[in-house]
């Protein structure tokens, strides 16, 4: 988790003197790597929003959970060059200069609205960390949304909090669970690898072509409460060795949340 630095690391990142300009707005402090992405915050990424277990920084325990009404009000710090270009909780890329945020218990990846409360700007973020771990904080945002959000100087305020939803072809947190996929432990039995859930058949069509070098790739069309989702699949008939190699193998495509099955 990347975004797990004491307070006095982040607000250090505040104090350094040179220009920089980001989304056309003045601000101060260096940056490394400016970013060449074009893509939409709202697009990428595969499978299904992760939660993960109940952990516990400094003392206390956070349980993520998926929580769609999420609508909160508190603290909000930033974080930037001490963590560019490390890995997120969900395995991508910190970028600095991209809108995104960490926060202690929504599910992985997700799409924020966060409003500063001190100076009414508003910005959709999204969500790829873990952090905040001060007490008194909810999130942490990117250097580039400090500076979208009006707070980057200051170092923190009081924001809204209020979740969106997945980010498009990404599955909502559980619904993978809910169409009765088998994750398995044990070592008997035949299994392939579900490499991603999708909402939009393009989206899984893409994932496929991409995978496609892997070996047999397929995609398997369910409905899960009312709605069609498309499950990506690559190899058959596979030792639990053999799937686990290639669940690793995946990440050179990008795919950092890969899931054994056990064939029905």
């Amino acid at each position: 988790m990347i975004a797990a630095l004491a307070c006095s690391a982040l607000l250090g990142a505040c104090s350094s003197p040179s220009a920089y300009i980001v989304r056309g707005i003045d601000t101060s402090s260096p940056v490394t790597t400016r970013s060449t992405s074009s893509s939409s915050a709202w697009s990428g990424g595969s499978g299904e929003q992760k939660i993960g277990r109940p952990y516990t920084i400094n003392g206390r325990t956070y349980v993520p959970a998926r929580d769609d009404d999420y609508d909160e009000v508190g603290i909000s710090s930033w974080y930037g060059p001490n963590f560019h270009g490390r890995q997120t909780a969900n395995g991508e890329l910190f970028d600095q200069n991209l809108m995104t945020a960490a926060h202690p218990t929504l599910p992985i990846p997700a799409m924020i609205e966060v409003t500063n409360l001190e100076n009414g700007r508003t910005a959709v973020l999204r969500l790829n960390d873990r952090g905040p771990f001060a007490h008194d904080r909810i999130l942490d945002v990117s250097r580039a949304a400090a500076v979208e959000l009006g707070f980057l100087e200051q170092g923190t305020t009081q924001v809204r909090v209020r979740y969106l939803g997945p980010p498009d072809g990404v599955a909502p947190a559980g619904t993978v669970a809910d169409s009765q996929i088998r994750t398995v432990s044990q070592s008997n039995g035949r299994f392939r690898v579900q490499v991603g859930a999708f909402s939009r058949r393009e989206n899984a069509e893409a994932l496929r072509r991409r995978v496609a070098d892997e070996g047999y790739a397929e995609i398997q069309t369910v409905n899960v409460n009312g709605r069609r989702i498309f499950r990506v699949f690559v190899g058959d008939d596979m030792t639990r060795s053999e799937a686990d190699r290639m669940s690793r193998r995946l990440s050179r495509y990008g795919v950092h949340d890969a899931t054994v099955v056990a064939l029905n």
